[in-house]
């Protein structure tokens, strides 16, 4: 294959991916019936857990999908960020939450809010651009003050933008604090961030009355088909890994050496074909995770395993989730839980405390698996639902309380890259 068409093929094979996925997703369903239930996704509150397959159906939902996703990669294009691994975490998570909770709008008031940030404190959209792309993680509260809060429809629009617009000016410093907080053990850092912001404006409208309705339905009937586009997901990444290097099998274990502490970009480290590699082999497990463990998919599990997917280019492999999630599925074997939709994807989503187990150890992986599991459910209540990243939120409390007494009791590993709690992304001009 020549240069030159190598380079056609980067630059329209994405355009091209799109588009075939518009094309399928419209062709499920009358074109008139998906703009309806498309609207009805819009105008949900998309509180915890809004499973946008129960609410709109499969082609409403891809549609939501499509559009959120690629609205960020103009983001991204726009700002001229080149793709590492911490990008394409951001990208598939934004891709996954968009199943429950993320759409076309309810971000746009954080957005605004962050680029007001910057322009106060003098510095570039891009040097923010993890915490720009994952504020949607909080874009609820905008949907739930416009159609969920009971306010009069031009108040709640009103009251959502101006509120999405001031969390989103102080998330960004917020954000670089808590990381100090937790010392990089969580890889949903910006979850936590989110959850404490959740947690107070869930105080201050239960101290006007308001409610907040968290909705439990699920749609489970298109299992299957998701299943199936899990696995083949996963196929293409590891076809793509050896593509890009014959040999990559042989690299891989090189990519053990990292804990997975933030940040830990594996394609800026150990190279391109060892991350897709790494991406398929963790889409692989989950897969196993689910068929072995009888877990049902819907949409919040949908955005769940498509979060591990992303992350496995940004500090998630094989060593140092597969603990974390023996001890959380120990949780619900050795207690009274059971398997519910909340635990189910607690036991994907504690992979965020990974660095835990690849920086102590299996047994610290299991312990801190086996907590994270218990609490969720509290920092759910906590926050009210506004924070789609509540596993986040809970992983924040773990990995602050258990990585002191870690580094005291277990032989700490020595890091791959030497951690530093505000090293900046580096961002490249394309």
């Amino acid at each position: 294959m020549t240069q030159k068409l190598q380079k056609i093929i980067k630059k329209f094979s994405l355009p091209i991916l799109f588009i075939a996925a518009f094309i399928f997703a419209f062709s499920l369903e009358p074109i008139s019936d998906i703009l309806s239930k498309y609207r009805q996704i819009l105008m949900s509150s998309s509180v915890l857990l809004s499973d946008y397959l129960y609410i709109g159906g499969l082609s409403a939902t891809l549609v939501n999908v499509l559009l959120t996703t690629g609205l960020n990669l103009i983001i991204i294009k726009a700002l001229k960020v080149k793709m590492n691994g911490a990008i394409f975490a951001c990208i598939l998570t934004i891709a996954g939450f968009a199943f429950f909770g993320k759409n076309l709008y309810n971000a746009l008031p954080l957005h605004i809010g962050i680029f007001l940030y910057c322009k106060v404190s003098k510095t570039q959209c891009k040097d923010h651009i993890l915490v720009f792309l994952l504020s949607s993680g909080i874009s609820p509260i905008t949907s739930f003050l416009i159609f969920g809060a009971g306010f009069k429809l031009v108040y709640g629009i009103i009251l959502g933008v101006v509120v999405g617009i001031i969390v989103g000016f102080i998330l960004p410093a917020f954000n670089t604090f808590s990381m100090k907080f937790h010392q990089g053990y969580n890889l949903y850092n910006t979850g936590f961030s989110m959850g404490v912001i959740s947690m107070i404006l869930t105080g201050v409208l239960a101290s006007f009355g308001v409610e907040i309705y968290r909705s439990s339905e699920l749609n489970n009937s298109y299992h299957y088909e998701l299943f199936l586009t899990i696995i083949l997901i996963s196929l293409l990444f590891i076809i793509f890994a050896f593509v890009e290097n014959r040999k990559v099998l042989q690299r891989y274990p090189s990519i053990f050496k990292s804990s997975g502490r933030l940040y830990s970009d594996f394609s800026a480290t150990f190279g391109k074909d060892v991350t897709l590699l790494n991406i398929g082999f963790m889409g692989l497990i989950i897969s196993c995770l689910i068929y072995i463990m009888g877990i049902q998919i819907n949409g919040p599990v949908m955005g769940a395993v498509l979060t591990v997917i992303g992350f496995s280019a940004f500090g998630k492999h094989p060593l140092n989730t597969i603990p974390v999630i023996l001890g959380a599925i120990l949780a619900i074997e050795l207690t009274p839980l059971e398997w519910t939709i909340g635990s189910s994807l607690s036991v994907i989503f504690v992979t965020g405390l990974a660095p835990i187990a690849g920086q102590f150890g299996i047994i610290a992986g299991i312990i801190a698996g086996f907590i994270h599991l218990m609490i969720t459910p509290l920092a759910l209540d906590f926050q009210g639902g506004f924070d789609l990243y509540n596993n986040g939120f809970a992983a924040g409390f773990v990995s602050a309380l258990l990585a002191p007494i870690y580094s005291v009791i277990f032989k700490s590993r020595d890091d791959y890259i030497k951690w530093n709690p505000i090293l900046p992304l580096k961002v490249v001009e394309k």
